[in-house]
Formats: structure tokens, C-alpha cells, sequence
């Protein structure tokens, strides 16, 4: 972003509308919060349906219930992606992040495939990731171009379905785009830095609750759960999007670090003043144009 950088009065507004839930979560009620989270979702859901001409349908793809979402103004080409959806891995599914899958979809030219893999607290690590690698696994049985993305939560399992793409010596995708990877999931409070109490989205807390509930058998530094101390090693070209009001704002630039230290091309692109996964919200106009930015990166491979 260029020096000068000033916030639209559309992200003033929204980011100074926003609390952050400062209460640890109460998994007996995970299907309210869950209900809860996905209703004041779904009017952005709609416009983005509607925005995007979005065709929705179900499938079954590597054994994992998926989403498949087509836009009929941007067609297809025969080009896929696995897209994972975020939500801190105990709420979300794919309709929930239409705002971003339905942009991806027209502005790649591509099918979309979204699993909905298992969440936590009932389904621990690894399943989520076991789900996300088997339908990518299925993919991969079918030539043609493929594309890798994911944001928060669903940005950890992107890196880790890629990191485990090589690890098998499956055929890779073209290039991967992570929003505001969940990379790390430790919560030593040094390793967010001043990024702890600046984001009006998302709080400290949540990924407390996070790490208490969804890694099951793994510490939080083994690289099943978290990508980031995991191998970079042969990843494919990758653009990272993060903000710096992100509270993974430090955890994205960690990510990208490492990959240049592994010989990965990557573009990490840091947004002033926003937040975690800003590129959500439709009504900001910079979520428009880093979604477009995002898409061309994709689009050069």
C-alpha cells in the first residue's frame, strides 16, 4: 500500500461500529453461536449472490460433503479452487464466506469448490485438515488448472492441504492465496505483538477459546496445527493479505518471512487501518479492490 493510504469513510464507520467479543465462548451453546453467527451473515451473503450471479449446488468430493459455486458472468474455463472457509474452526461454512468465494469465482473464472469440513469442539485436529486434503486429493485426479485458497482459520488449512500436497506428491496448485492466515495457533502474547488490542473484529480471547477446544491430540507448536513451524519447502506462488489493525497481522508477515526463506514467490500485502479478513465486508470499497488484486495474482498462473 502506498504511504499516503487513508481509510474510506465506509471503513472508518464500520471499524468504529465494531466490539469485539471479549467473553470466553460457552461450547454447551455451540449450535446457537453458531445460528447466531451465520444469520447476520446472510444478507452479505445474498448481495453476494446476486452481485456475482452466483449458481449454487451440493457435492461429494473425496468422500467430504463440498459446495459448488459457479458465477454465471464469470464462467469457468475449466479452471477449480479449493476454497476453505474461516470461522475459527468451530463456526462457518462455505455459504457464510460468499462474499469472498463469490468474487474468487467470478474474477478467476473458476469452479469453486468449498468442503465443509468438520468443526470443533466435536470433531478435533486432525479432521478438519483430513477433510480439506482428502477432497483436495480428489481434485487432483482431474488435469487441469487448480487453485488453493483460504482466509483466518481457513488460510491455516489451505497452507496445511498444500504442505501436505507436497508431502504426498500430489500434483500442486497453480498458486495459493491466504486472507489472514491463522498460521500459528500458540498464544504467547509476544508473538502478536502491538496487534493485541487493535482489531475490532477479532480478540485475543477467541483464540484462547480456539486453542483450548480444536487442537486435540497436538501441541499448539506441532505443525498439524500450526502451518507456519511447519516445511515451506516447494509451496507453490503465494499472495497474503493482512491489515494492520489484523490481530494476525504479525502472524501473516511470519508466514510470508518463512516462505521467502524457503524460495516460495510471495506477495504479502499489508492494509492500513483495516482488520482481520476486512475483505468480507462488501460494503468497503478496499474489500473490493484487494479481492481484484488477490484474483489477479491467482490469475497469472
Amino acid at each position: 500500500m502506498p504511504s499516503g493510504f487513508v481509510p474510506s469513510a465506509e471503513a472508518v464507520a464500520k471499524r468504529d461500529s465494531y466490539v469485539p467479543e471479549l467473553d470466553p465462548i460457552d461450547f454447551s451453546q455451540i449450535d446457537e453461536v453458531r445460528a447466531d453467527a451465520k444469520a447476520g451473515f446472510a444478507p452479505a451473503v445474498d448481495r453476494a449472490i446476486e452481485r456475482h450471479q452466483l449458481e449454487l449446488s451440493e457435492l461429494v468430493i473425496g468422500g467430504v460433503d463440498c459446495l459448488r459455486v459457479v458465477s454465471r458472468s464469470g464462467g469457468t474455463d475449466g479452471g477449480r479452487m479449493l476454497y476453505v472457509f474461516g470461522g475459527g474452526f468451530i463456526v462457518g461454512d462455505p455459504e457464510t464466506d460468499m462474499p469472498v468465494i463469490g468474487a474468487l469465482a467470478e474474477w478467476c473464472g473458476v469452479e469453486v469448490i468449498a468442503p465443509r469440513y468438520r468443526l470443533a469442539p466435536e470433531h478435533t485436529a486432525p479432521a478438519a485438515s483430513d477433510d480439506c486434503i482428502a477432497a483436495y486429493r480428489a481434485l487432483t485426479a482431474t488435469p487441469g488448472q487448480l487453485l488453493l485458497a483460504g482466509e483466518s482459520a481457513g488460510g491455516n488449512l489451505a497452507l496445511l492441504t498444500a504442505q501436505r500436497a507436497v508431502a504426498e506428491g500430489l500434483a500442486l496448485p497453480s498458486a495459493v492465496a491466504l486472507l489472514s492466515p491463522a498460521a500459528d495457533l500458540r498464544t504467547d502474547i509476544e508473538l502478536f505483538g502491538p496487534d493485541l488490542n487493535v482489531d475490532p473484529s477479532l480478540s485475543f480471547q477467541l483464540m484462547r477459546d480456539v486453542a483450548r477446544v480444536y487442537p486435540g491430540p497436538f501441541n499448539l507448536d506441532d505443525p498439524a496445527v500450526s502451518p507456519l513451524l511447519g516445511s515451506m519447502e516447494g509451496l507453490p506462488p503465494t499472495v497474503i493479505t493482512t491489515a494492520t489493525r489484523d490481530l494476525l497481522c504479525q502472524m501473516s508477515l511470519r508466514t510470508a518471512r518463512e516462505m521467502r526463506r524457503a524460495g516460495v514467490e510471495v506477495e504479502c500485502n499489508v492494509w492500513p487501518e483495516l482488520w482481520h479478513v476486512f475483505e468480507f465486508y462488501d460494503e468497503l470499497p478496499e474489500a473490493a479492490e484487494s479481492l481484484a488484486e488477490i484474483a489477479a495474482f491467482l490469475n497469472r498462473f
